[in-house]
C-alpha cells in the first residue's frame, strides 16, 4: 500500500505570535525542541530576524516588493514572500492553529513561520523547499 503525502502548512518551532491591532490575542505554542547554546553568529542571525517577528502582512509584500525591483531577492522568494498565509497551520505535532482571522494589518510571526517551514521541510527530505525557506531566512538576516 503506498503512502501519499500531503504538503502541509506549520507552525512555529518555539512560539507563534498573532497580535491583533484592536484586540490582544495571543497564541502560544510550547517549545517543541530543546534549547541549544547560541553562538555570537546564532545571536546575530537571532537579532536579525526578530525585525520580521512582528510584522505585517501588508507590510511584508511592501517589502518584498521593494526588494526584488532592487534585485536583492529571487522571483521564487518574492513570491514567497508576497504569497497569502495560509488559513490554518499544523506544527510537527499535527497541532492546528488557525489564521483565519489574521487581516493586512494583524502582527505577524514571519521568522518564526519561515523557520519551522524550513526545518519541517528538511525532516520531510523536500530540499528544494526547504531551500527557497533558507533562501527566505538569509533575506530577513541581511535586511535590519
Amino acid at each position: 500500500m503506498a503512502m501519499e503525502i500531503f504538503p502541509i502548512q506549520p507552525v512555529g518551532v518555539s512560539s507563534l505570535r498573532v497580535k491583533e491591532s484592536n484586540s490582544q490575542t495571543d497564541v502560544r505554542l510550547s517549545d517543541l525542541e530543546p534549547k541549544r547554546a547560541l553562538s555570537r553568529d546564532t545571536d546575530i542571525f537571532e537579532e536579525a530576524l526578530s525585525v520580521f517577528a512582528s510584522m505585517t502582512p501588508r507590510r511584508m509584500r511592501e517589502i518584498a516588493g521593494e526588494s526584488f525591483q532592487r534585485d536583492e531577492i529571487d522571483e521564487n522568494t518574492y513570491r514567497e514572500l508576497s504569497t497569502e498565509l495560509p488559513l490554518q497551520m499544523v506544527d510537527r505535532n499535527g497541532n492546528v492553529t488557525d489564521l483565519s482571522t489574521l487581516t493586512d494589518d494583524t502582527q505577524f510571526d514571519y521568522a518564526e513561520y519561515y523557520r519551522t517551514q524550513q526545518s519541517l521541510a528538511e525532516m520531510i527530505g523536500d530540499m528544494d523547499v526547504a531551500d527557497s525557506y533558507s533562501k527566505v531566512l538569509d533575506f530577513f538576516a541581511r535586511n535590519t
